[in-house]
């Protein structure tokens, strides 16, 4: 049986007593250590004493290129791969899923070793609603592209986490308040180092602080808790419904585009039942 195996190894945020023993143990017994950052893993490895017996570069611009080639190599010389990004878990709105989906693909063992997450410490730390929430990466950049994103929101019935630059925070929490102005926003940054912050409060408040908050840097973390929406009169959803049925649409499609109407999917169904009968019977 094939010695190879893909470690996706998570590794500190930014404090390094975070590091797990199994973590510096599987580092140390790798082959070939994939990094998105060769001088951040090289700075992390001369810390607790690790020499790589390989160090490589593997990043989002040249992944879709080495995925197929590093597990080529895995296979052949049946090495144990450990892939690691700048900090936290690899595959995050990191690279990696292509390398984990080649090796899958090809039969070698894929390998968590679970550790921290800028994403999971900002839940855990926030004090919002944690029970059901979205991760989405980072937000679009366009401003029409950006209000769509968060007119979707409220229909997930769910917390929303995203990343997002210091330059670009506070037109972005600018744009979240014009569509949610009753959100509210948790605000995590230099999680788990000296000058740790999370802030939450209203997104006006959050707005404001972040407008007098002149030493963010880097990226940050953000979790919006969006209010429930407004459920939509019968009216209104009859009259959607009705123009729906006039173009040929089923029940199934008009019960997918009202699915953020507010009411249940039952009573949802029950009404649009009637509204395509008496449609019918004129």
């Amino acid at each position: 049986m094939s010695r190879a195996a893909l470690y996706i190894v998570s590794t500190p945020i930014g404090n390094l007593d975070d590091s797990s023993k199994r973590m510096l143990e599987i580092l140390a017994d790798a082959d070939v250590i994939a990094a998105e950052d060769t001088r951040r893993a090289g700075q992390l490895l001369s810390r607790y004493g690790i020499k790589a017996r390989k160090l490589i570069s593997y990043y989002d611009q040249v992944e879709k290129q080495k995925a197929p080639e590093i597990v080529a190599r895995m296979l052949e010389e049946e090495l144990r791969v450990a892939l690691i990004s700048d900090a936290g878990t690899p595959c995050v709105s990191d690279p990696g899923f292509r390398l984990v989906a080649a090796a899958r693909e090809k039969g070698v063992p894929v390998i968590p070793v679970p550790g921290a997450s800028a994403l999971l410490a900002l839940v855990a730390a926030s004090g919002l609603p944690s029970d059901r929430f979205m991760f989405i990466g980072f937000l679009p950049s366009k401003v029409k592209s950006l209000i769509e994103e968060v007119e979707s929101w409220p229909a997930t019935r769910s917390s929303i986490i995203f990343f997002e630059s210091a330059k670009r925070i506070a037109k972005s929490l600018e744009t979240i308040s014009s569509v949610l102005p009753e959100a509210q926003v948790c605000i995590g940054r230099e999680l788990t180092k000296t000058y740790e912050e999370i802030h939450t409060s209203s997104i006006e408040d959050m707005v404001i602080w972040v407008r007098e908050h002149t030493s963010l840097k880097g990226e940050v973390a953000v979790m919006c808790c969006c209010p429930d929406p407004k459920p939509m009169s019968n009216e209104d959803i009859v009259k959607i419904a009705l123009k729906a049925f006039k173009q040929g649409n089923s029940i199934k499609d008009v019960l997918g585009q009202l699915k953020g109407s507010g009411i249940s999917r039952s009573d949802l169904y029950t009404l649009l039942l009637e509204t395509k009968k008496s449609l019918e019977e004129g």
